[in-house]
């Protein structure tokens, strides 16, 4: 017959043993600890790298030139804030479908690529404050015209549109057939073969493929409506985009941005 007291003794421990093991269960998966919202900043200082995800293919905010260097008003935004940082950027080229993606499966640390600030997109990530103010243009062929307001014309006409991106949310509300593409330069190559009636996409974005393309192409009517563009973070990293709003704060109050604005527009887009 075994011992009792002993028996006793061993239930006591047992018990004790798996009320602390409880305990600290509770407290590593009770939610976010206090202070690892800035473990990443302290994490990307230490390691003096910022990672960067970015589409490269929407100039002039983010494109690769002919050499393949990656250059635009988005690149010299992310590398004034880096100085400021006291880090090095490191940039992840990303197809915009999966850009939001990759950042919540932690790729890289935030996105600096020209995304509108809307509620949806809150409810997967944070924003920066925002950095520009930009709006939505629709664009026809020069020799087009049976389109002469946007907002009421576009109703069942073939628009081409970047997937993911809030012109397609706009379209589809405007009743248009949406025609999905990768990227801005692919719709406005089959906009010029008559392959879509029209494109809606950034109005900056727009006149720049235009000027620097050749397309035979024309903006019509007002903006379709205008967007705030943010630095995209993934929840819960506070400390990170301080860091973030305080540079592009000094940034804009030093001149520093204007002229980086300037360089790309002739104008203070802010």
């Amino acid at each position: 017959m075994k011992n009792p007291i002993l028996l006793v003794m061993t239930l006591c421990l047992i018990f004790m043993l798996a009320a602390c093991g409880s305990s600290e269960k509770s407290t590593s998966t009770g939610g976010k600890d206090a202070n690892e919202d800035s473990g990443s900043l302290a994490a990307i200082k230490k390691n003096g790298v910022l990672e960067i995800g970015i589409e490269g293919a929407y100039p002039p905010f983010n494109y690769f030139d002919k050499s393949n260097k990656l250059i635009g008003f988005d690149v010299d935004i992310a590398n004034e804030i880096t100085k400021r940082m006291g880090v090095k950027p490191n940039y992840v080229a990303t197809p915009w479908d999966t850009i939001i993606g990759g950042l919540q499966s932690k790729k890289y640390d935030i996105i600096i690529s020209s995304m509108a600030i809307t509620e949806e997109r809150k409810q997967k990530v944070d924003f920066t404050d925002p950095y520009y103010h930009t709006g939505a243009q629709l664009f026809v062929n020069e020799d087009y015209s049976e389109i002469k307001d946007p907002k009421k014309d576009i109703n069942g006409k073939k628009i081409g549109v970047a997937i993911g991106t809030t012109f397609e949310k706009k379209a589809t509300e405007l009743g248009a057939t949406i025609v999905n593409y990768k990227s801005d330069l692919l719709t406005f190559q089959d906009l010029a073969n008559k392959r879509v009636v029209g494109v809606i996409t950034d109005k900056a974005v727009g006149s720049r493929m235009i000027k620097e393309k050749g397309f035979k192409v024309k903006a019509v009517g007002d903006m379709l409506y205008r967007d705030a563009a943010g630095i995209t973070l993934n929840k819960h990293e506070e400390a990170l985009k301080a860091e973030i709003n305080k540079h592009l704060k000094d940034m804009m109050e030093d001149g520093t941005y204007e002229e980086i604005s300037k360089k790309w527009f002739g104008e203070d887009i802010r």
